[in-house]
């Protein structure tokens, strides 16, 4: 079903309805949905409420000051509107940059996604892992912890992929194989030349490219991605709350700003969801 214009009225009503218990994910645009699909896969009960930050896409081209305003105002904005009761920030460069300035000011819990260094360095032979993040993530301070943390002993070799993300928000779902094919080549052929043997796709738009970086990286160098961990605390969370009131499940999805033709629609019809239009976050 096509998306229609959305108001915050329709969202007030919406929240009085919902199953519990909420769950609302944040991301810049489409890169969280596979981490939510396989939360609501796995457990259906419950609602859950996705806002793709169309307004401030991309993040991880911003300062951390910038980010970490617009990202509050988002979730300012989904508190009030579905009073949901765990947050999902599911974007790297908003867990990086933003994480913690969320949990001084807001009151209930959240769960971040931060590139998967920890078990790279755990599956890696040859101490060598690829990182492919935004151009804002591949340098935070908090990147350079994790590695320092978890894979100090690990060279990592690292990959500013940006056009990247704007081709998976804004190409992807037009896009042939052999498009997808050349978008992740450039850093394919990065890794491959650097003899890495694990690499971390460290921003979650990535995600839909899975499969491309599979095939031109090869069988010996393995892909990790952070979807089952986050999940799987996700639920671990979800558990502090009572049980659903119903066996019905809700997975909805919000733009910030409109989107060009049937973008959102199609990613929605993709992962089993509804495009509900625009939240108006003011």
């Amino acid at each position: 079903m096509r998306g229609t214009n959305s108001t915050n009225s329709s969202a007030d009503q919406l929240r009085e309805t919902l199953s519990r218990p909420c769950l609302a994910v944040l991301d810049s645009g489409v890169g969280g949905l596979p981490y939510l699909h396989w939360i609501f896969r796995t457990r259906p009960a419950g609602a859950y409420i996705y806002l793709a930050d169309t307004a401030g896409f991309p993040y991880g081209s911003k300062g951390e000051d910038e980010i970490i305003g617009i990202v509050t105002r988002m979730i300012s904005c989904l508190d009030e509107s579905f009073d949901p009761d765990l947050f999902l920030i599911a974007c790297n460069t908003a867990s990086v940059v933003a994480l913690a300035a969320l949990r001084e000011r807001f009151s209930k819990p959240f769960v971040g996604v931060v590139p998967a260094v920890k078990p790279a360095a755990q599956q890696s032979r040859l101490r060598r892992i690829g990182l492919i993040a935004t151009s804002e993530t591949v340098v935070s301070s908090y990147t350079e912890n994790l590695i320092s943390t978890f894979a100090a002993d690990c060279r990592v070799l690292r990959f500013a992929g940006q056009d990247l993300v704007d081709f998976v928000e804004n190409e992807l779902t037009r896009a042939d194989d052999a498009a997808r094919l050349e978008a992740v080549r450039p850093a394919c052929d990065f890794f491959r030349e650097e003899r890495v043997d694990t690499v971390v796709l460290g921003c979650t738009h990535y995600l839909h490219l899975q499969r491309e970086f599979r095939t031109l990286l090869g069988p010996d160098i393995k892909v990790v991605d952070s979807v089952e961990g986050v999940g799987r605390q996700v639920l671990r969370r979800l558990e502090d709350f009572p049980n659903p009131r119903n066996a019905g499940g809700v997975f909805d999805i919000y733009t910030s700003s409109p989107v060009p033709g049937p973008v959102y629609d199609d990613f929605a019809s993709l992962y089993g969801a509804r495009y509900r239009g625009i939240l108006e976050c003011p």
